[in-house]
This record gives structure tokens, sequence and C-alpha cells, in this order.
């Protein structure tokens, strides 16, 4: 029986290491980053049951997929210029990868992803400030009031205001300016009727809700009670109308009173008779107070150029 000559085995699979071994690192290799830091140096031959085949220099090795966070991959369809022929067999353990095979690495990259973040929204423009509360401005009325009678009408210059004159009315000059702040009054002989206009500047419009009238009034009448509050339209400007009752020397007295402004002036037009009178007198001062109309800025007077002779 011929003896196995065992150095010569020895020698033979040496230089067949090291062929393997310069073949394997002259070659163009595939890198295969894991998960856990580990990188895994080769070549991909193969890719099965969620495994990647990769041929390393020290052997064939299987790498599960839900392992692998990147893969940089070389070129696997065409042979290596570099990469030892192949034998015409295949190990067992290791099936062959057909030339032109395309190996699909579905393996998501593990690259950072870049979080975008969303546009900031639109800052909303802060809402204009609330104009200043308007108020009553201590503006006491001229001394002189101009006012004229035109037929049945009153007719006030200096605040533009007109209204109805009954007959048998006339002007009471001097309750305006007990009052400190009428600007017109009217009343009848036996000083049974009265009627009085209120005025007031504001800092901005007027709030016709402040019942005017009614703080005069009870300053002078002794259990003053306002009856109803309706609003109205007195010759197409809103108004609010009042009506009330009082006792002033023992007398009881019921009146009317509307407020109506124009621009920052409140006008309060406050009418007043006896009680024992007002069923017949509330239909002459409901005329007067529905009367009651501001007039159009009077127009400058344009004097015209004077003639000259040749």
């Amino acid at each position: 029986m011929q003896r196995l000559n065992f150095q010569a085995v020895f020698r033979i699979v040496g230089a067949l290491l090291a062929a393997y071994v310069l073949a394997a690192s002259s070659a163009v290799a595939d890198e295969l980053i894991l998960k856990n830091g580990q990188k895994i140096t080769g070549t991909i031959v193969g890719y099965e049951n969620d495994m990647f085949r990769v041929e390393t220099e020290f052997g064939f090795v299987l790498v599960r997929k839900d392992k692998v966070a990147t893969i940089n991959v070389t070129s696997l369809g065409a042979e290596r210029p570099d990469k030892p022929k192949a034998t015409g067999k295949t190990p067992a353990a290791m099936p062959a990868t057909p030339k032109d095979e395309k190996i699909a690495v579905p393996v998501a990259s593990a690259a950072p992803v870049r979080v975008v973040a969303p546009p900031p929204a639109p800052v909303a423009a802060a809402p204009p400030p609330p104009p200043p509360v308007s108020r009553p401005l201590n503006d006491p009325p001229p001394i002189s009031i101009q006012e004229h009678l035109e037929g049945s009408n009153y007719v006030n210059d200096t605040y533009q205001f007109a209204f109805y004159k009954p007959m048998g009315w006339k002007l009471q000059e001097d309750v305006p300016r007990q009052t400190g702040s009428g600007v017109a009054a009217m009343g009848t002989e036996d000083e049974q009727n009265l009627l009085l206009i209120d005025r007031q500047l504001w800092s901005g419009p007027p709030d016709l809700k402040i019942d005017r009238g009614g703080a005069h009034l009870r300053k002078s009448y002794q259990e003053y009670r306002k009856l109803t509050e309706s609003a109205m339209d007195l010759n197409g400007v809103p108004a609010v109308r009042r009506t009330f009752r009082g006792v002033l020397d023992n007398v009881e007295w019921h009146g009317i009173s509307v407020a109506v402004a124009r621009d920052r002036t409140l006008f309060t037009i406050i009418g007043l008779t006896s009680a024992e009178n007002f069923q017949f007198q509330q239909a002459v001062l409901n005329k007067m107070i529905n009367s009651f109309r501001f007039l159009p800025p009077a127009s400058p007077v344009t004097a015209s150029p004077a003639s000259t002779k040749p």
C-alpha cells in the first residue's frame, strides 16, 4: 500500500490558500455595514431566505437582511477581470450565482432621515387698537346764541337746527342760561308748557343711551320716574325717545325727551307740561319734537366783484 506524502499535501494546500487570498485581496470588495456598527467586506454572491451570501477572504458568510443597515454594492453582473476562473465545480454548500444575475438588495438605507420642519404658521396681524372711549366734554355754549323765528318755525342759527313753533308759544331767553347747557327754550304764557333744547359736546360719537334729560330733571323734580324708552328715527337721524313724570312744587308734571346727535354734539329735546294738561298738550309736544331737524351748514356769501366803468 502506497503511503501518503503529508509534506507534499501541505505544500499544495498552502499554495492554494495563498492564491485564494491574493485573488480575494485584489478583487473589488462589497461592504455591508450592520446595525451594530460591524463591517463585513467581501463579494455578495447570492440572496436567499432573507439572507445575503457574502464571499469573504475567510470563507462564505450568511448575513440576515434585518441585521444590515447599509450596503455599498459593486458590480455583480459581469465577471471581474482579476477574479479566479471557476473550476467547473461548485461546492455543495454554495450554489453558483448565474453570470448575468442581478441581486436585489431589499434593505432600506440607514442614512439619517432629514426631518423638514413645517413652515411657521403665519402670524396674524395684531388687531387695531380699539378707538378711545367717547366721553362728555366741559364745553359751555357761547353767551350769545343766534336764533330767530320764521313764521311758524323756530331757527337756531348758532347750532343749525329748527322745529315747529305753535301759536301762542314764545321764546324763553332766560331758561337756557339757568340750565347752563341749554341752547333754546320756548313756552306758553301761563308757564304750564315748556320745550327746552339741551346741548352737550363729546370727545367722540355721543352715546344716545345716556339719559341726559333725566339727569337734569332729577335735580329739580321729586319722585322723578322714567316711564318708557324706545328707539326712533327723527327726520332720518337715529334717536332715543323717553317719557317720564315728576313732582315740582307739589304739582305733578309729565314729559317727553328725545336724544339725537349730530357729529360730536348731543342734543336733548325736553317737552314738559302739567299732568292735568298733558292729555291735551301731548299732541302739541309730539308735533314740536317730531319737527326737529338739522339744517345744512350756512354757505358763506361771496360778494360779487364790483363792476368798473370804462
